[in-house]
């Protein structure tokens, strides 16, 4: 890192933290705080939307995949766009005509409040066991392309996180994320341009070279259950889990409901979604042409993993000036993804929890201290539970995917039974979702629950659905109260 990278670096953490300022002098309730008063543009809440999900190790990622497997990850693309467009079908309309703030208010007036809590635990518990692995992975790699010690890394990105988010609540979160998606695209042009410039002949002789070694081929037909680059795999089971993503998670819908009305949520879904595709295709692309480049040059170290191609190839090729983008793009990506969990975490627990069960109602001015206290609480814990996983080395992918189908299925299962089936009553969705987690919980320990785990999610959310429904034929019917504008055959007009 030259004097002049370092100068890309900082330049680019002002302007976030003066969006976090700007941003400050609007908070002055919950409702700004949490939805941006319902004002923010749709399509910057778009690349919101994508930028949540676009972390670091997506950018890192990519490129890796791209080396190894050419473009054939792309094909996820097309199940996320059937997950996007279920949630918009189903979904939206609720969460945006019920003025909502948290997706788990429409459980309390579907079903009952015990409901309401189960489905934001289960989201708080996702988020919970992600927020260290997001912090850890994103400062292993700036820690590496920066020469900065690992700790200090995780400091960094930590505190700048917590800093804007606290000061400027979702409008800094979305308007960042904007600036931080740019920041991504700006990454990736350098790292190609310093790709396409580095070999005689160019963009041409990378992508004759790729193609050589089998790179760009785009889709695989072929049933492979446990590969995420068969097209059935990736139409079915990831599409499947897309829907849970984008549906029950409160990082996607704290998005929805601060677009001012259910057609411009729609709109920026789909600009999400596209933004998603472009971003995807740009890290494969890049890894690709690096392929073609470490092909015509000297070949990379064996040592290297799929997900270090990019930092050795920044510490190795990229120029001065190009590294600090990348360095930068390698920050936003992180940052969108932590300040969308912190925001979420923060919101949930202050909306459906201590404003739910205060034996008194709060005030505004202090609902909104409860909510900055907690993003601040919350990130001091993410930034030791990536203290911990750095001093033990361990790896929290298996743990990250156990724990995703562990509670977004269910909860995907939950939000089914409440808009597609009137029958189901309060007591049936509360016990049918937490036997659907033990069922997850004990067929993991016991190894009957074998098949690959991005099937998980579109096993478990119909196992949910069916439990709810048997349990519910049980007892009563629900009243006309819990269903009229809320299930997609009670409801208004879209």
């Amino acid at each position: 890192m030259s004097t002049i990278d370092w100068v890309v670096v900082a330049i680019y953490g002002i302007i976030v933290l003066a969006i976090g300022i700007v941003a400050s002098r609007k908070q002055n309730n919950t409702d700004e705080y949490f939805r941006g008063s319902r004002q923010l543009p749709w399509w910057a809440v778009g690349f919101s939307i994508i930028a949540t999900s676009f972390s670091a190790a997506s950018l890192l990622g990519g490129p890796g995949e791209g080396y190894n497997h050419g473009f054939l990850y792309l094909q996820l693309q097309f199940g996320d766009l059937i997950g996007y467009g279920l949630v918009v079908l189903l979904f939206v309309p609720f969460f945006v005509r019920l003025n909502l703030t948290t997706a788990y208010e429409y459980l309390e007036q579907r079903f009952d409040a015990k409901t309401r809590s189960l489905g934001s635990l289960c989201f708080l518990l996702f988020v919970i066991a992600r927020l260290g692995g997001l912090l850890y992975a994103a400062s292993l790699v700036v820690s590496t392309v920066t020469g900065l010690p690992l700790y200090i890394a995780i400091l960094l990105v930590g505190i700048v996180s917590i800093v804007y988010t606290v000061a400027g609540g979702i409008t800094a979160v979305v308007w960042t994320d904007v600036l931080q998606f740019a920041m991504i695209f700006v990454g990736l042009a350098a790292g190609i341009w310093t790709a396409v410039s580095g070999v005689p002949g160019g963009l041409g002789e990378l992508w004759r070279a790729a193609g050589a070694g089998g790179k760009l081929v785009f889709i695989n037909p072929s049933w492979e259950p446990a590969s995420i680059r068969s097209l059935p795999t990736a139409l079915l089971a990831y599409g499947m889990l897309a829907f849970a993503v984008a549906g029950t998670n409160q990082q996607s819908v704290q998005r929805y409901v601060s677009c001012a009305d259910v057609k411009s949520a729609r709109k920026a879904i789909f600009l999400g979604w596209f933004s998603g595709f472009v971003g995807v295709a740009g890290t494969l692309l890049l890894g690709v042409l690096l392929f073609g480049f470490y092909s015509l040059n000297t070949g990379l170290p064996d040592d290297i993993k799929p997900d270090g191609i990019l930092s050795h190839f920044i510490v190795n090729q990229v120029p001065s000036g190009a590294a600090g983008l990348l360095v930068a793009a390698i920050f936003a990506a992180a940052m969108s993804s932590i300040d969308s969990a912190l925001h979420s975490l923060a919101t949930c627990m202050t909306v459906d929890f201590y404003q739910r069960y205060s034996e008194s109602p709060q005030s505004e001015s202090h609902s909104l201290k409860f909510a900055q206290g907690l993003i601040v609480v919350w990130g001091i814990v993410g930034i030791l539970s990536a203290f911990y996983v750095a001093s033990t080395g361990e790896s929290l992918l298996p743990f990250l995917v156990k724990y995703t189908a562990m509670f977004l299925g269910p909860l995907l299962g939950i939000f089914l039974m409440g808009v597609l089936f009137p029958r189901v009553n309060a007591t049936g969705a509360f016990y049918g979702t937490v036997g659907a987690v033990i069922m997850v919980m004990v067929g993991s320990e016991a190894g009957w629950l074998d098949f690959p785990g991005i099937w998980r999610s579109a096993i478990i959310a119909p196992v949910a659905v069916l439990l709810g429904w048997g349990i519910s034929l049980l007892g009563a019917k629900p009243g006309e109260r819990s269903l009229q504008g809320l299930t997609f055959w009670h409801r208004e007009d879209s």
